[in-house]
């Protein structure tokens, strides 16, 4: 007999979400694992972005998620912000992170940091631009680049040329913020 589509709400609201998170956490890594995918120069592909979901329009969801605002007040349904991190060749979630619709992408980005894989590559959006993310992101773990399109108005130095539009280059911060970084 077919299972009732309500069965698997019912199991993992009895089971909780630190349950669901585990199973999760467990499934992919071993899919990851048995993929075997493609990498290029030895680092695994992968990207981190944020994405916005609308939830039921409950009170609950409006009180822990939050939602758009204007000058008339609440708009819209209740929204979740949540940032994934994912294997570029095979477009698989390798971890996500995410909270009520006001947090910031960024905050969210630093829950991936330990769970991302060592001898990585990982894209970012122009919106990920905080040199703090970036920087304990490349110092955790072994062999964690990052890959992201400059600002206008970003301090640099170019270390080499790589082509027409793309070099390395060492970013240049100001003061206060080498402070903040380990």
């Amino acid at each position: 007999p077919l299972v009732a589509p309500s069965a698997i709400v019912q199991g993992r609201q009895r089971l909780g979400s630190a349950a669901v998170r585990e199973v999760f956490s467990l499934t992919q890594q071993r899919w990851h694992a048995s993929a075997n995918h493609p990498t290029w120069a030895g680092l695994r592909l992968l990207s981190v972005d944020g994405v916005v979901w609308r939830t039921p329009d409950t009170d609950d969801n409006r009180k822990h998620y939050g939602s758009a605002s204007n000058q008339h007040g609440d708009t819209g349904y209740p929204q979740v912000r949540m940032v994934c991190q994912m294997e570029l060749t095979s477009h698989m979630l390798v971890s996500s992170a995410f909270a009520g619709y006001h947090s910031n992408e960024m905050k969210l980005a630093e829950q991936l940091i330990d769970s991302t894989p060592d001898h990585s590559l990982t894209l970012f959006d122009r919106g990920f631009y905080s040199l703090g993310l970036l920087h304990r992101w490349q110092q955790t773990g072994t062999q964690r680049h990052w890959l992201l399109p400059l600002r206008k108005d970003a301090q640099y130095e170019v270390l080499r040329k790589l082509g027409r539009h793309d070099a390395i280059v060492s970013l240049k911060t100001s003061p206060q913020a080498r402070k903040q970084w380990p």
